[in-house]
């Protein structure tokens, strides 16, 4: 038995990189990110298209988290890169998704067949905090959902209503494109759905070569700026190689899909779609988890050939719906992040009006 400190120990012993070493690194890697990656975050519109596990979620210690919930592990999945390991997976294109997991397969499967369930209201209200026993709000502040796919954000409760009643939708349909991306992959071509969910960030008509185009712009602008500061000539970013390309395109399909599982974590459609997905990623594992006293599962991704030293982010979902818990990650020479994910069911007048 390990639990989750064990899980990524790995991790620990690798050396520090340095902080411009970590800068570079991160500009040559995002080179063909969406251009909504490099969009700088603020405290009125807090955008949730966030790729990379440290902007995914507010730090937390290692020894506090073990302190919040017990987590016994026994890993269960397919063979995949674990922490600290070679990856020798192949990676997999939208167009030919390989690896299956089939822990994930089966409990989309799961999902489908289940009763369907009504739920109440139009919107789903969601708290992220560090603690999976209290829905208090920290520096993540609200997020609300609706049905509709419409994302709104408030730094307060007493804010939120005034951001509803002023129609300012922070994420310009991407999480409607999201849910929709995940409901057509429960029964869809997997090659399709794969297609569909890497570009479900993208706002229509925009391309995602002219957004790569323009990310890449502004981070070998960042580049330039760093060597002048350091008195260094400037060195160009190396172009992304094919198996780097394949394996971005796994990582846009998986940042992709748990935003749609966290806009809709009600909707069964779209937790069996994200799990059928995340059943093609070639470094996916998955394992036997109790979180806060229900049985989970801890899905795990990372992308080795993208990300040195590498990151691995962990989505946890319950064990029997797939309904997400819990989100964290941790790279070699930083903290462990950790969300946890406190949602309600809630009207959209209701909200706007301040009673919720």
């Amino acid at each position: 038995m390990v639990d989750e400190m064990d899980l990524l120990s790995g991790l620990k012993t690798a050396e520090p990189v340095r902080p411009q070493a970590f800068g570079r690194a991160r500009a040559e890697l995002r080179a063909a990110m969406a251009v909504d990656e490099a969009t700088p975050e603020t405290s009125t519109a807090r955008r949730r298209r966030i790729g990379w596990g440290p902007r995914r979620t507010v730090g937390l210690g290692a020894v506090a988290l073990g302190a919040a919930a017990a987590v016994a592990l026994v890993v269960t999945s397919a063979p995949a890169a674990g922490p600290g390991a070679a990856a020798t997976g192949k990676p997999s294109s939208p167009a030919t998704p390989t690896a299956v997991n089939q822990v994930l397969a089966q409990l989309a499967t799961d999902i489908t067949v289940q009763p369907p369930v009504k739920l109440p209201g139009n919107a789903t209200l969601e708290i992220r905090n560090h603690t999976p026993s209290s829905a208090a709000i920290g520096d993540n502040g609200i997020d609300l959902y609706t049905d509709n796919g419409t994302y709104y954000w408030g730094i307060s409760r007493s804010q939120l209503p005034q951001v509803v009643a002023g129609g300012q939708d922070n994420a310009e349909g991407e999480f409607q494109r999201d849910i929709q991306a995940a409901e057509y992959a429960v029964n869809g071509n997997l090659a399709t759905a794969r297609a569909r969910m890497s570009v479900a960030n993208l706002a229509p008509g925009r391309s995602s070569a002219a957004a790569s185009a323009a990310a890449q712009k502004l981070e070998i602008e960042k580049i330039k700026a760093v060597d002048k500061a350091e008195g260094k000539p400037y060195t160009p970013p190396k172009p992304l190689t094919p198996a780097q390309k394949a394996e971005q395109t796994d990582n846009f399909i998986w940042m992709n899909s748990t935003d749609a599982l966290i806009a809709a974590p009600g909707n069964a459609q779209v937790r069996a779609g994200v799990l059928r997905l995340m059943a093609t990623m070639p470094h996916v594992t998955v394992a036997h988890t109790t979180t806060a006293g229900q049985s989970t599962l801890t899905v795990a991704d990372s992308w080795p050939l993208l990300d040195s030293p590498v990151l691995i982010e962990s989505l946890v979902i319950n064990a029997r719906t797939g309904f997400p818990v819990a989100m964290f990650n941790r790279q070699s020479g930083q903290p462990l992040n950790v969300t946890y994910y406190h949602t309600t069911r809630v009207t959209l007048a209701d909200v706007a009006a301040g009673k919720f």
